[in-house]
């Protein structure tokens, strides 16, 4: 007993002293910390701040870092708006306004049919359809109806049928349409208007303030108006201001079958949307005010700036471009990044996206140098384009009221700012544009009659594109 307990004993005492004398495994060093991400120094300008959720991104970028002390000129910031999330196909609900007027007789009625019959074809079930035509007086061909296989042959029905004759109610078209859509459930559904017109209102309440004050009261219920003007007889300004006001689209339709792939073109953008009601929204809180927003439509309220963006369907990218003018004391301005709001598609509640981290930060100087160096050549492009659509919308209406002199000399001046940027920053953006205004002096120069057909097609052609550049 005594001899296995001796042997017992040397075995434990042999296995312990192997294990002190074994080399010991070293233990692993500690995980190194991530390098926190370079900060701008409290020194640095930004002037370009990303943000982003599930559904958008934005990038929003001033065009310099430095402001003149000694300078009232504006700072610009744009801000793009891109959909980067995954289409869902939210419900429509669209409302068809349609000239039928006396003007309309011919091709134009017949291309109406027809667009209309394709539109319908193209709604899927569960989207809802509403039929308005207008002449001297208003009809509702088919009041707001869910799709589904008897309703959207009613509705094929009803577009095949339409006819022309009378005069041209823009404002009782609109007023049905507002109507129709009162106490419409739109809970998560994308809803729109889509006004279709050859001619310039002869009937009802004709002025622009009210026809467009149409079109923004259905903004304010969520519901945009795209208007879609037909020939050359139609009022180009009235459309664009309806389309603005509306969060929606302006088109220009030389040609009658055009009307069928412009309508095919609203039906599909509608679909794919998936962030409607999308606003921006600016603090001036003393540190900047917020001037204008060229071609979007602005409201304010207290110290909050808001603009209207639009529904976005996806894929899709727009860009406001917001003047500012700094009047903060100091030797800096920090100011916050814009805020969105958008509801996403089959959502009722509006989503926020919003930037947490670092502020916009600018540094006033007398240095010129110091100020030229911080300037964005990528934002000035953008800047010099919405200022170029503007100098081309003005030159085209003193054309159109007969001053030809005062359009050439606003469209050399412009063109020779587009061209001098083009050249030094390489642009072919800017470079194309300054072709365009060159193309449009020389149409000018030779002095057809504002009232001709080839003028009048100029004018709304150029009106068109610049209002899509502004977008």
């Amino acid at each position: 007993m005594q001899k296995t307990a001796v042997i017992f004993g040397l075995a434990l005492s042999t296995l312990v002293g192997a294990l002190l004398l074994a080399p010991r495994m070293k233990a692993p060093d500690p995980p190194k910390p991530t390098p926190p991400r370079p900060t701008p120094t409290a020194h640095s300008p930004i002037t370009e701040l990303v943000y982003a959720d599930d559904t958008l991104e934005v990038t929003a970028r001033l065009d310099r870092g430095y402001v003149d002390a000694r300078s009232t000129e504006p700072l610009w910031m744009d801000v793009a708006i891109k959909a980067t999330g995954v289409q869902t196909h939210a419900p429509l609900t669209a409302i068809l306004v349609v000239d039928r007027s006396g003007s309309m007789a011919g091709d134009k009625i017949d291309g109406a049919r027809m667009a209309a019959e394709r539109f319908v074809n193209g709604l899927r079930e569960g989207d809802q359809l509403g039929v308005i035509t207008f002449g001297t007086d208003v009809t509702t061909e088919l009041a707001l109806t869910a799709i589904d296989g008897a309703s959207r042959a009613r509705a094929l029905r009803v577009v095949r049928n339409i006819e022309e004759g009378g005069g041209t109610n823009i404002d009782g078209g609109m007023v049905a349409a507002r109507r129709m859509l009162d106490g419409a459930d739109l809970m998560g559904r994308v809803a729109r208007v889509v006004l279709v017109s050859d001619g310039r209102p002869t009937e009802g309440d004709r002025r622009e303030s009210t026809l467009a004050g149409h079109a923004a009261s259905l903004r304010e219920h969520g519901i945009t108006t795209s208007t879609l003007g037909l020939g050359l007889d139609y009022n180009e300004d009235l459309m664009e201001r309806m389309a603005v006001d509306g969060g929606g689209r302006y088109h220009y339709l030389r040609q009658v079958n055009q009307l069928a792939k412009i309508l095919d073109d609203e039906l599909q953008q509608g679909a794919a949307v998936i962030a409607s009601g999308t606003k921006v929204f600016l603090r001036a809180d003393g540190v900047l005010d917020v001037q204008d927003a060229p071609g979007a439509r602005l409201s304010r309220g207290g110290s909050q700036v808001s603009i209207d963006v639009g529904d976005l369907a996806a894929g899709e990218e727009r860009h406001v471009l917001v003047k500012l003018r700094p009047n903060g004391a100091g030797d800096q301005l920090d100011f916050p990044a814009p805020e969105v709001t958008y509801r996403k598609a089959g959502q009722s509640a509006p989503a926020l996206l919003a930037h947490r981290a670092d502020p916009f930060r600018v540094f006033s100087t007398v240095d010129l140098a110091q100020l030229d160096a911080s300037r964005r050549d990528d934002v000035r492009v953008r800047v010099l384009q919405v200022e170029a659509s503007l100098a081309m919308t003005e030159s085209m209406q003193d054309y159109a009221k007969g001053d030809a002199a005062n359009a050439r000399r606003k469209l050399a001046e412009k063109k020779a700012e587009l061209g001098a940027f083009a050249a030094k920053t390489k642009s072919r953006v800017l470079a194309a544009e300054a072709d365009n205004f060159d193309v449009v002096m020389q149409a000018v120069a030779a002095a057809p009659a504002p009232a001709s057909e080839s003028a009048q097609n100029m004018i709304k052609e150029q009106k068109a594109r610049a209002f899509t550049l502004r977008r």
